[in-house]
């Protein structure tokens, strides 16, 4: 009797083994991709849709375009392009978790973001209305919070980022405790609505003892470590231009993730040239190419690993070339929209950089 005991003692221990492995297997981080298109059209929008559903786990609805104030506050019908755009990528993007990522600031990170840019209703007295009042203002936080649960209601995301980017070194000191206020009610707001869901709010990534300052403060408004890091812009290993990822000052991710190591931790979202970059009103003019792109996202792949980081999110899947051509076209074009444009797992041609490779094998 003792021998076929244990023979299926130790088949129950085999079993249990590979349970473990496979479980370890499965918990690996998350990669997912923004739904931005290589080109306004409705070909480049499915091309990038696709790609979703075939290499992601994750998809990253990302508003950084104002905000509807008037809309959000009154309870009123919102724009009606905001509301097309999510029942779209809301019907294309089934299945997969989702991160809802809301920008209260504009595009400078140190200024309340501007009205809505689509709605078209409103008046000019009420955008400057909106736009007199304090960044702490009680009804400017009713507006945002319910803008956010309006979202938060289409998508029913995973993760919210409410407050993308809040740790600029740039900000005006007073104005940065005002919005520390804002984003303080804002949170609690959110926490009472949504209490199973991660709410948190990104830092960006740099080497200034103030923006590391700025995230201290902000870390307990925060259930994420959450990064958004674009180093190739301006880490100090760049300062001659060459970007090489492997010259990066030593613990350069690290040292954010030690501002509180209790905390869960994402790249909420990231990026690398893989070519060279110059945007002469930024006074910027850096090297880049394939490999050192491969690089960044190797290493960024193994943190993820080390580190247990839950999720990590590629801005743009495909070089946008185009679409910034388009912008020039309409007369819409800003010369910070040219720092991604050649960030693509994909070039403006459609041809795979290696990168996608270390993507893909690191899904599988």
């Amino acid at each position: 009797m003792k021998r076929p005991f244990l023979y299926l003692v130790l088949v129950f221990l085999v079993l249990l083994g590979c349970r473990k492995d496979n479980a370890s297997d499965k918990s690996r981080g998350l990669l997912g991709v923004t739904p931005w298109p290589a080109d306004f059209t409705l070909e480049e929008q499915q091309k990038a849709l696709a790609f979703i559903s075939a290499d992601c786990d994750l998809v990253s609805h990302h508003f950084d375009d104002g905000i509807p104030y008037q809309e959000s506050f009154t309870s009123s019908e919102m724009p009606s392009g905001l509301i097309a755009d999510v029942q779209f990528i809301k019907s294309q993007t089934a299945g997969k978790k989702r991160l809802l990522s809301v920008s209260a600031l504009d595009l400078s990170r140190k200024a309340m973001a501007s009205y809505y840019r689509d709605s078209l209703a409103v008046s000019a007295a009420i955008r400057q209305h909106w736009k007199s009042l304090p960044i702490d203002h009680p009804d400017r936080i009713t507006a945002y919070v319910k803008y956010i649960g309006w979202l938060a209601d289409q998508f029913k995301p995973d993760w919210i980022n409410y407050g993308v980017e809040s740790n600029l070194a740039e900000w005006d000191p007073a104005e940065f405790q005002q919005y520390k206020k804002f984003l303080q009610q804002v949170y609690k707001a959110l926490k009472a609505s949504y209490p199973q869901t991660p709410i948190f709010l990104s830092l960006m990534v740099t080497e200034q003892a103030l923006s590391i300052a700025h995230a201290r403060e902000l870390l307990p408004l925060s259930d994420f470590v959450a990064l958004s890091a674009y180093p190739y812009t301006h880490v100090s290993s760049s300062s001659n231009g060459n970007t090489d990822p492997s010259l990066f000052p030593d613990r350069y991710f690290e040292q954010w993730l030690d501002l509180a190591p209790e905390k869960p931790w994402c790249f909420a979202e990231t990026a690398y040239i893989a070519e060279p970059l110059s945007v002469p009103e930024y006074f910027l003019n850096k090297e880049g190419n394939a490999a050192w792109q491969k690089t960044y996202l190797d290493q960024l792949l193994k943190l993820l690993d080390q580190r247990k980081g839950q999720f990590l999110v590629w801005f743009c899947y495909k070089d946008y070339n185009a679409a910034i051509k388009r912008l020039k076209e309409s007369g819409q074009y800003q010369p910070l929209f040219s720092f991604w444009q050649d960030t693509g797992l994909f070039d403006e041609k459609n041809q795979p950089r290696p990168a996608l490779q270390s993507w893909r094998n690191y899904r599988k």
